[in-house]
């Protein structure tokens, strides 16, 4: 049996953090420091401002045997619209005429709608497909 010894030899594929740093001069060091300080503003908390276009809980994708609709709250006029997901084309609106306070968020619970103000201070509940608002007992 022919067992020879090699001795050990570092790779020139191993690299290291210090190895890599060496390497970037000029464009390839401003590079990498322009994307380590906008990685670090994303942890930043949002301007005050940002929280009005939170998209979180401003579309319900609603479906049964005969519908088929996107609900989603519209942020100018802080009402709920229904739009027919296969085509687009708006179906309902519905705001303080039908009862609704100010849409801030919505969200599906089964065959109802949960809508809720800025504050979430005021819930209505929605029976899905009629849009007709449920009579409920929150103790």
């Amino acid at each position: 049996m022919n067992t020879q010894t090699v001795p050990w030899q570092r790779s020139r594929a191993t690299w290291s953090p210090g190895h890599l740093l060496r390497r970037l001069r000029g464009p390839g060091l401003i590079l990498l420091a322009a994307l380590s300080l906008g990685l670090s503003w994303s942890w930043l908390p949002a301007p005050t401002g940002a929280a009005e276009a939170d998209p979180v809980g401003q579309l319900v994708h609603w479906r049964d045997a005969a519908h088929d609709w996107l609900l989603v709250v519209d942020p100018e006029s802080r009402e709920l619209v229904v739009y027919d997901a296969n085509d687009g084309r708006p179906l309902e609106r519905l705001g303080a005429d039908d009862g609704l306070p100010d849409v801030h968020s919505i969200a599906q619970l089964g065959s109802l709608l949960l809508v809720t103000d800025r504050q979430r201070s005021t819930l209505r509940l929605l029976k899905l497909p009629q849009l007709q608002q449920v009579a409920f007992d929150p103790r």
